[in-house]
C-alpha cells in the first residue's frame, strides 16, 4: 500500500483535487469519525458541514447495511483497500446508491481514510486486475485519470482532450486494468494516494478557479 507523507509533496496536490474535484471525498479516522469533507460529499448526503465533521461515517450509512460495515471496516484497517457500493442515507430520509472506495493514507500527520463516493448512474466496463499498481500510465492514461479525479464525465474529458468518447472509455479500461481498480471510484482513490497518477496541469483545468 502506498503511505504518502508531508515531505512527498503528494499533500499539496491531494489538497488540490480534493478541494477542485466534483466527486464526493471525505476523509476518516480509525474511529470512523468524519474528520473533513468535501462540498461534493455534503451535497450527496444532503447535510451540511457542521452535521457531518466529528460524527461517525455510519450515520451516513443504511441501517440494513452497517452491520456488513462494520465487519468490512476491520478488514480495510488490515489490508488499506476497501471498495464496493452502498446506499447512502440523506437527512431527509431517502437514500442514494452509491460507488465507494477507500484507502488509507497520511494527511496532515495522521493515518485516515481517503473515501471516494460516486452516485452510480452510469456503466461503465469491468477490468481485467491481472495488472499491477506497479505498471505505469502512458501520458494520456494519466490525464483521463486526473479528469476523472476531478470529477468529470466521459463526453466532458472526450471534449477536453480532443478525442471521440470511445478513446476516453478505451483509456479509462486501460487505466483500471493497470491499476487493478474495478469501479470509477476505486480509480480515483488509488490516484489520490499516488501523486504520480496525477497530471498536474488538468488540475487547474475544467473547475472553477479558487
Amino acid at each position: 500500500m502506498h503511505a504518502p507523507g508531508p515531505d512527498t509533496g503528494w499533500e499539496r496536490l491531494f489538497w488540490l483535487v480534493f478541494r477542485r474535484s466534483s466527486n464526493g471525498i471525505l476523509l476518516v479516522d480509525d474511529e470512523r469519525r468524519i474528520v473533513e469533507v468535501n462540498e461534493p460529499a455534503l451535497q450527496l448526503v444532503g447535510r451540511t458541514r457542521e452535521e457531518l465533521i466529528g460524527t461517525s461515517i455510519v450515520e451516513v450509512i443504511d441501517p440494513s447495511e452497517r452491520a456488513e460495515s462494520a465487519r468490512q471496516w476491520q478488514a480495510f484497517l488490515r489490508v488499506g483497500e476497501y471498495a464496493g457500493t452502498r446506499d447512502v442515507l440523506r437527512a431527509d430520509g431517502s437514500t442514494v446508491p452509491i460507488e465507494f472506495a477507500a484507502r488509507l493514507a497520511t494527511v496532515d500527520g495522521r493515518r485516515l481514510a481517503i473515501y471516494v463516493l460516486m452516485a452510480i448512474n452510469d456503466s461503465w466496463p469491468s477490468p481485467s486486475t491481472s495488472q499491477s499498481l506497479a505498471s505505469a500510465l502512458t501520458p494520456r492514461e494519466r490525464e483521463v485519470v486526473t479528469l476523472i479525479a476531478m470529477g468529470l464525465e466521459t463526453s466532458q474529458i472526450a471534449q477536453e482532450l480532443h478525442v471521440s468518447p470511445e478513446t476516453v472509455r478505451t483509456h479509462v479500461r486501460n487505466s483500471m486494468a493497470k491499476l487493478g481498480a474495478h469501479t470509477r471510484a476505486q480509480l480515483v482513490a488509488i490516484a489520490l494516494c499516488n501523486d504520480s497518477l496525477i497530471h498536474l496541469p488538468h488540475v487547474g483545468e475544467g473547475v472553477a478557479a479558487e
